[in-house]
């Protein structure tokens, strides 16, 4: 192809994709669904403008993007976190497979008369859910914390484990066609085993020893090579054994969770990992094919209906059967209705072992995809059914601001909360605080401060806190995720409330601001300015000087310092 058809192709998917995210963000779909319409549209099925048929070759290399993605999901939680999650991920996850996969294969033996070997692959498939989807959806959202995200997250985790015996079963269901496995089973254990040795030693002790080396130096470009190279050999050496890619990139990730780089890698990784999950979605828009959707679209929006509905129903009695409540389980059923892009791979593997005919094949494909867009108009909805289900305890537990009205709500009483309660009780104002630390807690309670033990993100605590009557809440804790939780559930349950919000950086504050809080800020900034403005003195500036110059930053919400941060690529410095 010559380099002016490579250029225009670029323009036509480039306008197609910018039209379409902007257009589906300003309706409220979300990100998602727009570059999956975007990839309708260019893609080598009518109406695409461009024939662009390598859709497997972008497939291939998107998938990427899930691998970092799940990387710096990872980086998010610590190993004794993903251990305190063994009950949700063991057996909430793995109940919701085996259920789910049994459910559609009764539906697909009756009604539609499939092959029992066929029916259990294509249920196997049906049962997964899209990581890709949900994860950004989460993020976005700021729910990874809550206790819909944290299921969520144990369910897909469960699934992309299930992955391996899943693909296994492929050969051994295709027994007439002389199918054999590649190595026996004992084998395939010694080399999962190896492989996840490889990626324990590598990431809890040669990789950060490495990456410490390149910081010391002030090597950016070895930190950056060398960290693509263990997501990548990680990603590579699971791949191999036959385990899901995503779930490589994910132990790395954890392993590295409590290394002294943390930020530093996931400020490396973002740019890479946000451009490469818009191509991912971009390529499921490529593979649906519009004319067997124009022809068919009766008998595809039926199979779509039935997926999403089977999962739901077995996702929310699951959920409730795991003792999780009734919001949380409604969140968690409707997030997950959608089918995961492993049943691409499910799918067209079964083809190849004669378990799936080509017509079937392309059937799954469009309610694979079909699905994944629907998931945004699906967590609308969850959001209003959760609404309608919020919990109110048989027996009332006591409520500490059952006689407080038009009062503050502390969360978090690190030293910014306890300064904020301090500051309320020389001034008058009735507050009340919270924290999900007991030992802070006790604390807090010797030094005289009026503080509860609870987590603000269940409605028990949110009564007992008496929010309905408060007149403003400030949020305070270093965790990104969780500060996203909790801002956009009170604002979404309590909109009258006025939310207060400390975070990191500007970036964050900007974040929050866009999604309603307009209270979000920085005290990072203010506290740099007033030890900057007592050096400048001591450095030998005069105080007007001084004076003018702090003024001048924190003019207009300091948009002299969002301009300097926005004329060049600043990243957090690791002394």
């Amino acid at each position: 192809m010559e380099l002016s058809s490579i250029l225009y192709t670029l323009i036509i998917f480039l306008t197609a994709t910018a039209v379409c995210v902007i257009l589906f963000n300003r309706l409220g779909f979300g990100s998602v669904v727009g570059f999956i319409v975007a990839g309708v549209i260019v893609g080598p099925h009518p109406p695409g403008p461009v024939t662009f048929a390598q859709v497997d070759e972008l497939q291939n290399i998107s998938e990427l993007g899930v691998v970092l993605f799940l990387f710096t999901v990872g980086l998010e939680m610590r190993p004794k976190q993903l251990w305190a999650m063994r009950r949700q991920l063991f057996g909430l996850g793995g109940a919701q497979v085996l259920l789910s996969a049994a459910a559609f294969g009764g539906f697909l033996i009756v009604p539609l008369n499939l092959h029992w070997q066929s029916a259990v692959i294509v249920g196997l498939g049906l049962a997964q859910s899209s990581t890709a989807v949900v994860m950004t959806i989460l993020g976005e959202r700021g729910e990874l914390a809550t206790q819909s995200g944290q299921s969520s997250f144990a369910i897909l985790m469960a699934q992309d484990m299930s992955i391996v015996p899943v693909m296994a079963l492929i050969p051994i269901l295709s027994h007439g066609l002389g199918h054999k496995a590649e190595h026996p089973l004992w084998m395939k254990t010694l080399m999962i085993a190896g492989v996840l040795t490889f990626i324990f030693v590598g990431g809890r002790y040669i990789l950060p020893k490495i990456l410490g080396y390149a910081a010391r130096h002030r090597s950016k470009g070895a930190f950056g090579v060398v960290l693509f190279l263990g997501v990548i050999a990680a990603a590579w050496a699971v791949d191999q054994v036959g385990i899901s890619m995503t779930l490589g990139s994910f132990l790395l990730g954890t392993l590295l969770s409590a290394s002294d780089y943390r930020y530093q890698v996931e400020s490396v990784i973002e740019p890479f990992k946000g451009t490469l999950m818009g191509l991912f979605f971009i390529a499921i828009g490529m593979s649906i094919d519009v004319h067997t959707l124009i022809h068919q679209w009766e008998e595809v929006l039926l199979l779509v209906a039935a997926v999403l509905a089977i999962k739901i129903i077995v996702l929310t009695a699951l959920c409730r059967a795991f003792g999780i409540d009734r919001q949380a389980c409604v969140r968690t059923a409707f997030y997950l209705s959608q089918v995961g892009e492993f049943a691409f791979v499910l799918f067209a593997a079964s083809v190849a072992a004669g378990l799936l005919s080509q017509r079937g094949a392309i059937l799954g494909f469009l309610v694979i995809s079909i699905s994944m867009i629907t998931t945004p108009i699906m967590v609308k909805l969850s959001d209003r059914i959760a609404r309608r289900l919020r919990e109110t305890p048989e027996t009332a537990p006591s409520l500490p601001a059952k006689d407080m009205s038009h009062h503050l709500v502390i969360v978090g009483l690190d030293e910014v909360g306890f300064t904020i309660a301090l500051m309320a009780e020389k001034s008058g104002v009735p507050y009340i605080a919270f924290d999900r630390d007991y030992s802070v807690v006790r604390q807090g309670k010797q030094a005289g401060r009026i503080v509860y033990f609870g987590d603000i993100l269940s409605d028990v605590v949110q009564q007992g806190a008496g929010l309905t009557r408060a007149r403003a809440v400030f949020v305070s804790t270093t965790d990104t995720n969780r500060l996203r939780a909790i801002v956009l559930s009170l604002r979404q349950l309590f909109p009258n409330l006025n939310i207060f919000a400390r975070v990191r950086t500007l970036k964050e504050q900007e974040f929050l601001r866009s999604r309603g809080i307009k209270h979000a800020g920085t005290m990072f900034i203010e506290s740099t300015l007033f030890r900057g403005e007592e050096l400048l003195k001591d450095l030998g500036v005069t105080e007007v000087q001084a004076k003018q110059l702090i003024d001048s930053m924190r003019k207009n919400d300091y948009a002299l310092i969002r301009a300097a941060f926005s004329q060049g690529d600043i990243e957090s410095s690791q002394v």
